[in-house]
């Protein structure tokens, strides 16, 4: 779409204040079709452009097959609409589209942000002043933190941030991270581009590009720059679980995790034919802002939900002969933390395992909920006695010693930390029989196979737990 003199040509709608600054800023590469319905103001920009040979004004309705009549839309490659009337700007688009049939792009300049959704039909482009300029206002305000508004689409999947304070995800390598929904794209250090690697970590001083979910991103902010627990947010913002009276004990302690952490909603989702209007009261006596979803025939189905959710709870017993196929079923189809619930709250509680292939993360998250939640926490290690360990487990021991030592110099607290000799499984299990109301949380390798041959340490002991577990699907990331 070049014109016979080789300019690129576009057509713009409305010379108000937007409709002129562009007709200033554009290059005289471009050749310019300028439209307005008032005469005189065309008369006007004629007198003060007329050294620009690119420009060519023309008085007309927009709105108007006539006007469209004079302009060369065989070689226009942006139209470009500034007009502030919302249904003028929409029969634009639909003249362009449906009556002359242009594949030009569309660029609409939009005032009243409650049409966007209708120029979608029309394949245009909205671009909303009024967001940028704000977002602009508080990128000067807030100079921490700046949303990009006019790369990618705009609406704050992609943010740049400048650590200014420590929290628990600076001076940590990137694989243990884990992201959800969101991911680190470049950091900027003393004036160089590093490009992230899974070896790679967050320094205060940092300048941090991050793409992702523009909600999870919102609320990772105020954890690079106030270090202020976020959970769940960062993997989702919602807690959800499947509803019947049977399962009441697990509904009243996902409201009851809910109302502790930052989740926004608790969304229901009733199991099989079962009519939820009957606990309507019942529900509403438990738990505030909560949302009631289409039913479901199993809680794994809850993983597959296009809801924002980051943690999905489970009703788990180990009473039977297929409780092993049945976690091996969530485990595997789980792609978010999941709540193993048994009913034990309000917990006195948390205590973290380090059996896991990332323990850094784990502990991270621990805490967090752990200072959400104003509770104590602990930590425990399974591993076999020294004489009996290979040279890997005897690294793994000691990765594991420095771990906890690096997180009570960032936190400037000690962390209760015990080493717990013997079978890891068994161990842990023995561990947690004299704290039947806490919390524990395991992690575990989404890749690993999980059979009776290859026995899974976070597995059996969220199995074989008495207390609700709260597990923690993870994957290596930045490799």
């Amino acid at each position: 779409m070049v014109s016979e003199n080789n300019k690129r040509q576009l057509v713009i709608f409305g010379i108000g204040f937007f409709g002129k600054k562009l007709i200033e800023k554009l290059p005289k590469e471009w050749k310019i079709t300028a439209v307005d319905i008032d005469s005189s103001k065309i008369e006007q920009l004629q007198q003060q452009f007329s050294s620009r040979d690119n420009v060519q004004f023309i008085a007309g309705d927009a709105s108007s097959i006539l006007t469209w009549k004079k302009l060369e839309l065989d070689s226009v490659k942006y139209i470009i609409t500034t007009i502030k009337d919302s249904d003028v700007s929409l029969e634009v688009c639909r003249i362009a589209r449906e009556v002359f049939s242009l594949d030009a792009s569309l660029l609409v300049l939009l005032f009243n942000e409650e049409e966007e959704e209708k120029f979608g039909r029309f394949n245009a482009s909205v671009v909303k002043p009024a967001e940028i300029i704000t977002s602009t206002v508080i990128s000067k305000i807030e100079k921490n933190y700046t949303v990009a508004v006019n790369i990618g689409l705009g609406k704050g999947e992609i943010i740049e941030v400048h650590i200014v304070s420590r929290s628990h995800l600076v001076d940590r390598k990137l694989k243990y991270l884990k992201p959800t929904r969101w991911r680190i794209a470049a950091i900027y250090r003393n004036g160089e581009l590093i490009i992230p690697s899974g070896e790679e970590k967050l320094k205060v001083g940092d300048r941090v590009v991050i793409i992702g979910d523009p909600v999870v991103l919102e609320n990772l902010v105020n954890i690079l720059l106030k270090g202020t627990p976020q959970f769940p947010l960062q993997f989702g913002t919602n807690f959800a679980t499947v509803y019947h009276p049977k399962y009441r004990k697990t509904f009243e302690e996902t409201a009851y995790l809910k109302k502790n952490s930052k989740a926004h909603k608790l969304l229901i989702y009733p199991l099989g034919r079962y009519d939820i209007r009957k606990d309507f009261e019942y529900i509403k006596e438990n738990v505030q802002n909560f949302e009631v979803k289409t039913p479901v025939s199993s809680p794994v189905e809850l993983f597959n939900q296009k809801d924002s959710i980051g943690v999905v709870s489970i009703p788990f017993k180990n009473s039977h002969l297929f409780s092993w196929f049945r976690l091996k079923k969530i485990f595997t189809a789980a792609a978010k933390p999941f709540l193993l619930s048994r009913g034990n709250f309000p917990y006195k509680g948390i205590v973290v395992s380090l059996n896991c292939p990332d323990p850094a993360f784990l502990l991270e998250i621990g805490i967090e909920i752990s200072r959400l939640m104003k509770l104590p926490f602990e930590v425990v290690y399974g591993v076999m006695p020294e004489e009996l360990r290979s040279i890997e487990e005897q690294e793994d021991l000691k990765e594991r010693n420095s771990i906890i030592s690096d997180f009570e110099h960032i936190y400037k607290a000690g962390i209760k930390y015990s080493v717990l000799e013997g079978n890891p499984v068994k161990k842990t299990l023995e561990y947690m029989q004299e704290r039947s109301e806490h919390l524990l949380l395991v992690s575990y390798d989404k890749n690993e196979k999980i059979s009776p041959f290859n026995p899974s340490v976070p597995f059996y002991i969220a199995k074989n737990s008495k207390t609700s577990v709260l597990c923690f699907p993870v994957e290596e990331s930045y490799e």
